[in-house]
């Protein structure tokens, strides 16, 4: 078994450090982390479509305080599951498949793809800054699709290249 260049083992373990650590955070600090999302919905009025009545307010500023707790919560899931991907999919190149380039060319997409779970942070703090329909397509349309593609690009290049006998000999 060969090992992955180190940045790419970098991002996995980087990746499952974040995701453990949102995880126990999200948990000991979810009182203060509603307040501060409910003061950045209030300095952020028009953004987020607040009328001034307390009643229709209230329901606004509950439903962003839940997409924000939302992203974090898929970061933490997101972060755990993706970083073993990384690594295992990486491992399974350096190990498996020939040619120097075609692990360079797969090594790319996976490292750099596998920094998809950090799109959930950008969707965090968009849809506090933004207000719920522009931050989601902001993270969607910018982070969440472009990594994501990235990884799958990646994935679906590994299999092509077992299936297709690019092994090591």
């Amino acid at each position: 078994m060969k090992r992955p260049p180190l940045a790419v083992v970098f991002v996995a373990v980087l990746l499952l450090a974040l995701g453990e650590t949102a995880g126990a955070a999200m948990s000991q600090l979810r009182a203060p982390l509603q307040r501060w999302a409910g003061a950045r919905v209030d300095a952020n009025p028009a953004a987020h479509g607040l009328a001034g009545s307390a009643e229709y307010d209230d329901e606004i500023r509950a439903r962003t305080i839940f997409l924000t707790e939302a992203g974090l919560s898929f970061f933490h899931t997101h972060a755990e599951g993706l970083g073993l991907i990384v690594f295992f999919a990486s491992t399974l190149v350096a190990s498996a498949v020939g040619g120097r380039r075609t692990r360079g060319a797969l090594y790319l997409p996976l490292g750099v793809g596998g920094l998809f779970p950090l799109g959930y942070l950008v969707y965090s703090a968009a849809v506090l800054e933004l207000g719920r329909d522009a931050g989601v397509e902001l993270a969607e349309r910018w982070v969440l699709t472009a990594l994501g593609s990235l990884a799958i690009v990646g994935l679906l290049g590994l299999a092509t290249a077992l299936a297709a006998g690019r092994w090591r000999a």
